[in-house]
């Protein structure tokens, strides 16, 4: 039962964001000089993504109208469906809490944001805190990075820093396991097929390297490494959390534990859909 409940709420996903493409303003779609599909809005932003995947295919066919495929060719419909998920509505898991429910990030604020995967949510940061503020995206895998880094240079956003590691409690090499062409399963806690071996840090070493002195919003999503994350802060005490804890911690939920340790820190800690985790100093 648990199994059909899930296929059916990822179809209804499919279906709502499609019909969300219509209003994302697209100048121009296509295939760069690299092979990489692309997506330009009217107002600037050049976005490039991922290659369709097969089950996109029909996806694409069944629920994309005539008139935006007219702008927006198959091959570039799985980085559309990104723009809407991770740069327009910045979910901790689509159609999960937003990253923004209980902090609203402003002008000039500093952000930290792991793992950026392909930098869209880190390039809607950028756009909102502007040139007096600072984006710290932190991805380590290989493949993510050079979109990621590719998406920060071809937009010119030079207010975001990007850190080519993971997040560990200490600094070590580790080895990340992903599943086979899902480039966003990447995890040092979960098992998959591939195998990419990585330098892992302490989030104050982190900090520190980019001289990153305040934190006004950090988002956690590490697919199980949430609580080491949090072991390697110490130095610096951030104005707000949204950290996504979908996997237990030992056979425990880890939301409760990482609400526990936020608290213990002085933070006024809420549990949202069981699995997310939200947080404010209080003497912020």
């Amino acid at each position: 039962m648990g199994k059909l409940r899930s296929t059916i709420n990822h179809i209804y996903q499919k279906i709502r964001v499609s019909r969300k493409i219509k209003n994302l303003s697209i100048k121009s779609a296509g295939i760069d000089e690299e092979g990489m599909p692309y997506v330009e809005l009217k107002y600037g932003l050049k976005f490039f993504g991922l290659p369709i995947s097969p089950k996109d295919r029909k996806y694409y066919a069944m629920l994309v109208p005539g008139s935006i495929k007219k702008v927006l060719p198959q091959e570039c419909y799985r980085v559309a469906m990104d723009i809407v998920i991770r740069y327009q509505e910045g979910g901790l898991m689509l159609g999960g809490p937003r990253k923004e429910d209980y902090y609203k990030v402003k002008k000039g604020d500093s952000v930290a944001e792991m793992g950026a995967f392909l930098g869209y949510y880190s390039m809607y940061l950028a756009e909102t805190v502007g040139p007096t503020g600072t984006i710290i995206a932190i991805e380590p895998l290989p493949k993510n990075l050079s979109i990621l880094r590719k998406n920060i240079e071809r937009n010119g956003l030079d207010n975001i820093k990007l850190v080519p590691k993971g997040v560990w409690n200490t600094k070590k090499e580790m080895t990340f396991h992903r599943k086979s062409n899902d480039f966003q399963s990447g995890s040092l806690s979960l098992t998959g097929e591939e195998k990419v071996n990585v330098t892992v840090d302490t989030l104050d070493n982190i900090l520190g390297d980019v001289d990153m002195r305040r934190v006004n919003h950090m988002i956690i999503q590490l697919n199980g490494s949430e609580i080491e994350a949090l072991e390697g802060l110490t130095h610096i005490k951030p104005d707000s959390f949204a950290i996504a804890a979908r996997y237990p911690k030992n056979d425990l939920p880890a939301a409760p534990i990482i609400a526990r340790m936020l608290s213990d820190r002085g933070y006024e800690t809420i549990i949202k859909k069981q699995d997310f985790v939200f947080a404010l100093n209080q003497n912020r």
